[in-house]
């Protein structure tokens, strides 16, 4: 018997060797992220169904590079506008610039359910603070569609993102050099990056010397869990400052903080991490850590640019550092 045609595809590999498209495509492009054996049958498979790629073929009357950007949902961003979305576009305009290009915005709940063939026009996508499904992922690889995910650190996939271990460190021992000694915790235990902020905040506890203590923190569910008993809870256990997971949620602390008359900074000192659009219009101005939102972006979309130029199959695994941004919200306390 000969080998079988040539009209396989990736899905039918993935079925005959058992494994995800995503894990195919990893084998068939030499990327890391594989074990030796599924590597080394899926080879074999692809060499008996004498497998060749499919490219993809952009459409003669296309003159424009189609790059799709996936945001969070507009109802989330107008209440918590945590993402400048002018300046992500104006970085993904600079890296394609010697391109013509059309960007796109869509929400994450519309990618989800984008069609087939509206997703094969599309020749790069960058994900911005969100995650997306893996049969999504693996109908963009089975497409050789490169995408990008941006302040999402997901293991084996492609992503640009601002350590959030070293920036809560850095806010914590900035707190904790001005004085503070019982520093507590409020996190967003629904978010991909909270444990690595966590981390950030006992890290720096437990180098001061100062014990770690459970009970300073509360982690919610979601920013519109911060209340009157979560400004409470902090109260009770003798907060002399609180480091926050985002803006948003410092601000929401700190008005129930002033409800139960605590005044910032000179009662407690409350940060917040992001430098949020939100941020630079409340009073008092945040403490907090900016993300280099523009290089962030700019180094992502580089990736994509020659990825869909250049059929280029390097990981990109980018952590760039924020930028400690001290201001109102915090106090310096006395004897330090």
């Amino acid at each position: 018997m000969g080998k079988t045609s040539t009209s396989k595809t990736l899905e039918d590999i993935a079925k005959k060797c058992d494994v995800s498209i995503s894990s195919v495509s990893r084998v068939l492009n030499n990327e890391p992220g594989v074990s030796a054996d599924t590597r080394t049958r899926v080879l074999q498979v692809a060499e008996e169904y004498n497998y060749t790629p499919q490219k993809r073929k952009r459409p003669l009357t296309r003159s424009k590079l189609e790059i799709l950007v996936v945001v969070p949902e507009e109802e989330e961003l107008s209440v918590n506008p945590f993402l400048n979305i002018p300046e992500l576009v104006s970085a993904i305009s600079e890296a394609f610039r010697e391109e013509k290009k059309r960007i796109e915005i869509v929400s994450i709940k519309d990618f989800e359910n984008i069609q087939k063939e509206d997703l094969y026009i599309t020749d790069g996508v960058l994900v911005a603070y969100r995650d997306v499904s893996t049969p999504l992922r693996e109908l963009m690889r089975s497409q050789e569609i490169p995408y990008v995910f941006l302040s999402r650190c997901i293991s084996d996939e492609n992503y640009v993102v601002c350590n959030s271990y070293k920036g809560m460190l850095k806010i914590c021992h900035h707190l904790i050099d001005i004085g503070h000694k019982t520093i507590g915790y409020l996190g967003n235990k629904s978010n991909l990056n909270n444990a690595d902020r966590h981390r950030g905040y006992a890290t720096a506890i437990l180098e001061a010397g100062l014990r770690y203590n459970v009970n300073l923190v509360h982690d919610v569910e979601s920013i519109y869990d911060v209340d009157s008993t979560t400004a409470e809870y902090f109260i009770q256990q003798g907060c002399d400052a609180i480091v926050s997971f985002n803006d948003y949620m410092a601000i929401r602390l700190i008005n129930e903080l002033a409800g139960a008359g605590k005044k910032i900074p000179e009662a407690i000192s409350v940060t917040g991490f992001d430098d949020s659009p939100l941020r630079k219009v409340y009073k008092p101005l945040l403490t907090t850590i900016r993300q280099p939102m523009y290089e962030m972006g700019f180094l992502a979309s580089r990736w994509l640019r020659d990825n869909i130029l250049y059929k280029s199959n390097r990981m990109l695994k980018i952590e760039v550092e924020g930028e400690l941004l001290n201001a109102e919200s915090v106090q310096k306390r006395h004897g330090s």
